[in-house]
């Protein structure tokens, strides 16, 4: 018997929407894309490693609804998350004679959705904007909430995250989870980073679902992922709705991101995402408890779950401290030259504050691996 559709309502000020979740939801596509976007032509953006895969499936489900798809594969690295990117879009849609009301449908993970939620945003001031994720950070995290952007390069080369974009609410969100089945298990686990994050943040349970079912998500095993997706979507849309624009509550899902955007901007350690985020976790939760805001015991439940998924708790290699402290000085949150930080007060609730000193926080960086250099 197929798996039921799980459908959940986002009322977000400026345009509701619902995410729908049901395995083998991609073969009906392009029903739930005429329904909420009904035109003859349409976008189709997808990651080139699943271009084979995945791609020509949606599209014959596009056609089938009547849609005629221009597809445009897209690398799905950071580096290649840019405005030219979005330029190459822009052509292809002006190609297509893509209209007001032609849909952008982004098949691929948060980068492939980014760049094409931008195009979708700017396009003719907005054309209608579907994702289709297919990693597991993105169906919990990054195709919900409107955020999207490109990332542009900051002085000394180091790597802007997300700097340029626009808020722009999808039509709908498609969450197919038999997605995963293409998904190597190194972006999977990236994926389980965030679900970490949304534990600690707003549902101390859901912690201790991920620990018990650590082996059997990794597996795949289908009602588990169903019932994880929606456990995790379900607190992020409680935070949207509440904070569409990012401007209060919402900021409380970077916990553990602006440490991990700090490291992401060292492109040469060659971490994923998750990986920089579950970094980025550890050391929030050891400044949290240097500040006297989280237990020990506390932070060691967050550390041993995210090393049951086997995710990085420490750099892969040594960086300057100064560095790193530099580079957090750029993160969105950051307000007249002042670090703000999203820190756990316990496990299930969290805080965003300028309430810390600056060796407490040198100390978490150390704590996760970076390195003070003398100066002679």
């Amino acid at each position: 018997m197929p798996a039921a559709r799980t459908t959940i309502t986002v009322s977000a000020a400026h345009a509701g929407y619902e995410v729908l979740i049901e395995p083998g939801l991609l073969g009906r596509l392009g029903c739930c894309v005429a329904e909420v976007a009904p035109h003859s032509r349409a976008l189709l953006a997808v990651d080139e490693q699943i271009a084979d895969r995945y791609g020509h499936r949606a599209k014959e489900s596009l056609k089938t609804a009547g849609f005629t798809t221009s597809t445009v594969p897209l690398p799905a690295r950071e580096s290649d998350k840019t405005l030219h990117a979005v330029e190459a879009l822009y052509e292809v849609m002006l190609e297509g004679r893509l209209e007001r009301g032609s849909p952008v449908i982004a098949l691929g993970g948060g980068i492939v959705g980014d760049i094409a939620g931008f195009a979708a945003a700017t396009y003719l001031r907005g054309v209608p904007f579907l994702p289709v994720p297919t990693t597991l950070l993105a169906m919990v995290d990054s195709a919900i909430g409107g955020k999207t952007g490109v990332n542009v390069t900051l002085p000394g080369g180091r790597l802007g995250k997300n700097l340029i974009g626009a808020f722009w609410q999808p039509k709908a969100v498609v969450v197919d989870p038999q997605l995963l089945e293409s998904l190597d298990v190194r972006d999977f686990r990236c994926g389980l980073a965030e679900c970490v994050k949304y534990a600690v943040l707003a549902d101390a349970s859901l912690l201790e679902f991920l620990s018990d079912n650590a082996a059997d998500l990794v597996q795949l095993q289908m009602d588990l992922l169903v019932t994880l997706i929606e456990r995790c979507v379900r607190i992020k849309v409680e935070i949207v709705e509440q904070d569409e624009r990012d401007t209060g509550r919402r900021t409380l899902l970077n916990l553990g991101h602006t440490f991990a955007h700090a490291i992401e901007a060292h492109q040469h350690l060659d971490l994923r995402h998750g990986e920089a985020v579950s970094i980025g976790l550890a050391a929030a939760a050891h400044l949290a408890v240097l500040t006297g805001r989280l237990k020990s015991d506390e932070r060691t439940r967050i550390t041993k779950v995210l090393e049951g998924f086997k995710l990085p708790l420490r750099l892969p290699q040594a960086v300057e401290v100064d560095q790193l402290l530099n580079a957090m000085l750029y993160d969105k949150k950051a307000s007249g030259g002042r670090l703000r930080l999203v820190l756990p007060t316990g496990l299930g609730t969290a805080e965003v504050t300028d309430d810390f000193p600056g060796s407490a926080v040198q100390d978490a960086w150390m704590h996760v691996g970076a390195a003070v250099v003398a100066r002679g």
